[in-house]
This record gives structure tokens, C-alpha cells and sequence, in this order.
């Protein structure tokens, strides 16, 4: 599993990724790709096009994003006019953005907060549309205004406060980090990988994934040992808020860990989802190359269905 927290960087490990190979019209062909098969999603009910089927213009925009941006735990403040229909919305510390910059070893991709643009299609579908302002982004902060097709929004005027306008500001102390429709948008990466760039590819970029996140971890089990992987494991379930599901076992030999069953296929199904063949990766891929990284050996003894696993990381014997 890589977690909702673990998303972001792979999101921005895999525009990297893609531009290496296709460029930037390869990452926008990506981003064209995510927005058919996730905003205009229409059997995922927490998709943006189902928000606006369920409520079609102004309030299913409102809905969607308080949704989205509570669940990531945001930094923002959104200014409804109720009367011109226009949300203007201030992220003054972008969830996103902002956990990239906090990873000293992380750089952002060069053109990373771009793919917020993928929401606009699906927007002018329901008879809306939206401008950004991107000029403070180095810094994880922007603003954008959605409004009603046919109309002009005047920047100073959205984002004046007067007592006629409802506002909505939420701080991340105000909410939880844990936006499970993150795990959707992991496995579309991989998906899409695999379609344009082979099963090779998969593992080309989960490998070099693994050893740019998880270095720092890496080098602290290369020091400290297999205790380090356990603590990280029993922090990202709990995390999930599934911890009852993995059990750790760790000895002289190494570490053995069994997940009755995957979190995250049960919430992807909950969405009328299905994950990937390239689902599986996220575990036998990734831990497979942290084994590698720090002198260990590797073996997944089964995977099922419903994400249910063991798998070892264990000393080699030569």
C-alpha cells in the first residue's frame, strides 16, 4: 500500500517520470487521461462530474471541494457570492504544493500545480468554468475563481468579504489528513504507466520512486535495522485507520508482515472501483526495492483478491 500521505510525491515523481520520456505534451496528455478517467468519473460517486449531476452548477462545485479540501486537511478560504455565483477561493498553504516542499529531499516538478487545470472540462460541461492565479505557487499558495459560463468575474470583486457573501474557511489543525480518493489517483498513475510504458515501465518507475521517497528510510534501516520499516508500517495503517488488519513480526531473521485485507480495495469498491492489475506493484514492487536498497532479500508468499497478503523481508544467506 502507498498511502494517501505517500501520493504526493509519487503524483509528482511520476510527472517527472512522463516528461523524462514524453515531455510536457506527454504530461498533458496524462493530465487530458485523469480527467476523463477521474473528475468525469460518472460511477464514482465522489467524482466531480457525480457532485455536479447530484447538484448541476454553483452548489455541486460548493460541495465537491468542501469535501475534497476537508479531507486533505487544507488551508484555505472560499468566498461565495450567492448572487453572481462565483467561488473564489484563496489556498493560502495548497496541501499538495505544500507537503512536496516540506520533503527537503523532494524537488517539485517544474510544471507540477498545472494539473489543476484537469477540473475546467468537466466544469464547462455543467455550464461552469475557472480562472487561476499560478504566481505564487513556488511558495504552495494560489487562488481561483469558479463561475457561471457567459459570465466575467472581476478578481477584486470576488474576493471582496462583505456581510452578503458566505465564507468558508477551514485551517489544517481543523480536519484530519486523509483523503482516501487518493489511493484511486495512485492507481490510475500505474495504470496509465503500464499502458503507455509496459509492465517495464511499472517497475522502472516504482523503483526509482521508492529510492527517491524512501531514501531517508532507507538509509535509516541501512543504519537501525528492519524496526524501522515496522514503525513505518504501524504508523501509515493507523494512518488509514485500519491498524486491526496488519500484524508485524519481526526477529533475527527479519521481518514478516500479513494484512488480512487491503484498506484501500475495500474503499475503492465501496466507489464501484476496481483496482488495477498494477495494484499489486504498490506492495511487491516497492518493498521489494527497499530490500534491495538495504542488503535484504524479499518474498510475497500470496496476495488475494481483496488485497489479503504476506510478504518477508529477511537476511540473505550467501
Amino acid at each position: 500500500m502507498i498511502s494517501c500521505t505517500d501520493f504526493i510525491p509519487l503524483y509528482n515523481e511520476f510527472f517527472k517520470f512522463i516528461d523524462c520520456r514524453s515531455g510536457y505534451d506527454g504530461v498533458k496528455r496524462y493530465w487530458a487521461a485523469i480527467t476523463e478517467k477521474g473528475c468525469n468519473n460518472p460511477t464514482n460517486p465522489n467524482s466531480l462530474r457525480s457532485f455536479l449531476e447530484r447538484e448541476p452548477g454553483f452548489w455541486g462545485a460548493v460541495h465537491y471541494w468542501e469535501h475534497t479540501l476537508s479531507e486533505e486537511s487544507s488551508d484555505v478560504i472560499k468566498i461565495y457570492d450567492l448572487e453572481k455565483k462565483t467561488i473564489a477561493a484563496h489556498m493560502r498553504r495548497c496541501p499538495s504544493k505544500g507537503h512536496l516542499l516540506d520533503y527537503p529531499h523532494i524537488t517539485p516538478y517544474e510544471h507540477y500545480c498545472e494539473h489543476c487545470w484537469i477540473y475546467k472540462p468537466v466544469l464547462n460541461m455543467f455550464g461552469l468554468d475557472t480562472v487561476r492565479d499560478h504566481s505564487a505557487v513556488d511558495k504552495g499558495e494560489c487562488r481561483s475563481i469558479v463561475f457561471e459560463k457567459g459570465t466575467e468575474p472581476d478578481w477584486e470583486e470576488a474576493f471582496r468579504i462583505t456581510p452578503e457573501k458566505k465564507i468558508w474557511d477551514i485551517r489544517p489543525s481543523d480536519n484530519k489528513y486523509l483523503h482516501r480518493d487518493f489511493h484511486l489517483s495512485g492507481d490510475r498513475c500505474l495504470a496509465y504507466c503500464g499502458e503507455k510504458y509496459g509492465d517495464n515501465g511499472v517497475d522502472e518507475f516504482l523503483r526509482a520512486f521508492t529510492k527517491v521517497y524512501f531514501g531517508p528510510m532507507i538509509a535509516k534501516i541501512r543504519t537501525k535495522g528492519l524496526s524501522v520499516l515496522e514503525e513505518y508500517l504501524i504508523r501509515e495503517y493507523e494512518a488509514e485507520e485500519a491498524p486491526e488488519v496488519l500484524h508485524t513480526s519481526l526477529d533475527e531473521d527479519g521481518l514478516t508482515v500479513t494484512v488480512d485485507r487491503s484498506p484501500v480495495i475495500s474503499y475503492m469498491r465501496s466507489l464501484n472501483q476496481e483496482p488495477s492489475k498494477y495494484y499489486i506493484e504498490e506492495t511487491r514492487t516497492v518493498y521489494a526495492e527497499i530490500a534491495d536498497e538495504t542488503g535484504y532479500g524479499f518474498s510475497l508468499d500470496y496476495y488475494h483478491e481483496d488485497g489479503g497478503c504476506r510478504f518477508r523481508i529477511f537476511r540473505r544467506t550467501f
